[in-house]
C-alpha cells in the first residue's frame, strides 16, 4: 500500500535509541498511578505542539521527549502490573 504522506528525511537526533528505563526503588501504586497520569498529559500536550511546529530541531527535541516519556510510562507500567500481581 502506497504512503499518502511520504516520512520526514531522518534527523541524527531521532535516530537515538534511549535506554530502558528501570525503577530501583521504586514507587508505590498509588504514586505510579499519579506519575503515569501527569506523564500521559505531558506526552499529550508535548505531541500537539509536534504536530503543529514546523520540522527542525525544534521538532526532533519534542520527538525525542515523547520517546523519552514514553520510556518511563512503561517503567512505571511494568513496575504497576508485577506490583499488582503480588498482591
Amino acid at each position: 500500500m502506497k504512503k499518502l504522506v511520504p516520512d520526514p528525511p531522518a534527523s541524527a537526533l531521532l535516530q537515538l535509541a534511549p535506554p530502558n528505563l528501570l525503577l530501583l526503588d521504586p514507587p508505590g501504586i498509588e504514586e505510579c498511578d499519579q506519575l503515569l497520569r501527569a506523564l500521559i498529559l505531558t506526552v499529550d500536550h508535548i505531541t500537539t505542539v509536534l504536530i503543529d511546529s514546523d520540522p527542525g530541531l525544534m521538532q526532533d527535541a519534542m520527538g525525542m521527549n515523547i520517546r523519552l516519556l514514553c520510556r518511563a510510562i512503561h517503567a512505571l507500567t511494568d513496575h504497576t502490573s508485577s506490583r499488582s500481581k503480588e498482591q
